[in-house]
């Protein structure tokens, strides 16, 4: 009989001890990161930290996702697609890569999402705002690793085609991070030298298809904050950047190669999605004997847990 009841108390005070652990936990974190746990988009076994604050720009907050466990295997930091001109970072859990997302949380991956300065946003200098705000994303997660309970060197950059473009560029850039493992670029750019495209589709003029498309001019021009120089043109050219000590790469891409439709308009999704945008980044990776997969060799979620294996 006391042997029994011994043992009912055993199992009592450990089950309350774990009980206060996670809560003592979760108040640590809602304290650190400045929110409070609100509800999972993928269900209730994870914590979800909503609206954080990686810097003090407008758009410089990101969304934290961590499995309830203590052995988490790693983190996929996560950048939103939209042209730079739209898009939030809560796309990551929407139809398109939702099943990645649930598949990293179930396997004890964490994911963190992040937003990022659009063109129109106040202050912003071009593209090179949103890339630099992702660098800046990345040192806020590193600098929380030990917090969030993540291992360090266990970091994968992935997103969708603008996303994909941030990732790139923080992965590959020559003072990046050496927590970075790998990146995941799912509908992506194969650099945003835009007269590099020219190498990407055959018979492609950027200055003839400006001057056709006043719609192309001003997002040019949009984009690079103002007429390009060719350091300007350099600093966002990440292609350029790969050689053979940069991380594992994983493209995606999935649009065709028409540029010009029928109409005779240019096709923006071909444009910015071609499957010519992967064999360029294909060829520069196997050129500089960078590790490489793509989805006709396994699915992106399998990759980031072979990586992090």
């Amino acid at each position: 009989m006391k042997k029994s009841l011994y043992l009912s108390l055993f199992i009592l005070v450990f089950a309350c001890s774990k009980s206060d652990t996670n809560e003592l936990s979760r108040r640590n974190l809602e304290e650190i990161l400045g929110v409070a746990v609100t509800a999972s988009p993928l269900g209730d076994d994870a914590l979800f930290f909503e609206d954080v604050d990686y810097g003090t720009g407008e758009r410089q907050q990101l969304d934290v996702l961590l499995p309830r466990t203590s052995a988490i295997r790693g983190v996929v930091l996560f950048f939103h697609g939209g042209g730079f001109t739209a898009g939030d970072k809560a796309q990551a859990f929407d139809e398109f890569t939702e099943d990645i997302m649930q598949s990293l949380l179930d396997n004890k991956i964490a994911v963190v999402t992040a937003n990022y300065s659009f063109l129109t946003t106040s202050g912003s200098e071009g593209v090179i705002s949103a890339l630099e705000d992702g660098a800046l994303a990345l040192r806020f997660l590193e600098n929380h690793l030990d917090d969030l309970g993540i291992p360090s060197n266990k970091i994968i950059l992935a997103g969708v085609s603008a996303g994909a473009g941030i990732a790139q560029w923080n992965a590959f850039k020559p003072q990046r991070s050496e927590q970075i493992q790998a990146v995941v670029a799912l509908a992506a750019q194969s650099t945003y030298d835009l007269y590099e495209w020219e190498n990407v589709f055959p018979g492609f003029q950027l200055d003839a298809l400006r001057q056709m498309s006043p719609i192309l001019q001003a997002l040019f021009l949009q984009f690079y904050g103002g007429q390009p120089s060719q350091a300007d043109l350099d600093a966002v050219d990440y292609r350029s950047f790969m050689d053979a000590s940069d991380p594992a790469l994983y493209v995606y891409n999935f649009a065709g190669d028409e540029v010009i439709d029928t109409n005779g308009s240019i096709d923006f999704d071909v444009l910015y999605h071609s499957y010519r945008h992967s064999d360029y980044l294909r060829a520069k990776a196997i050129a500089e004997e960078i590790p490489f997969s793509g989805i006709y060799q396994e699915r992106p979620e399998d990759f980031v847990l072979r990586i992090l294996d």
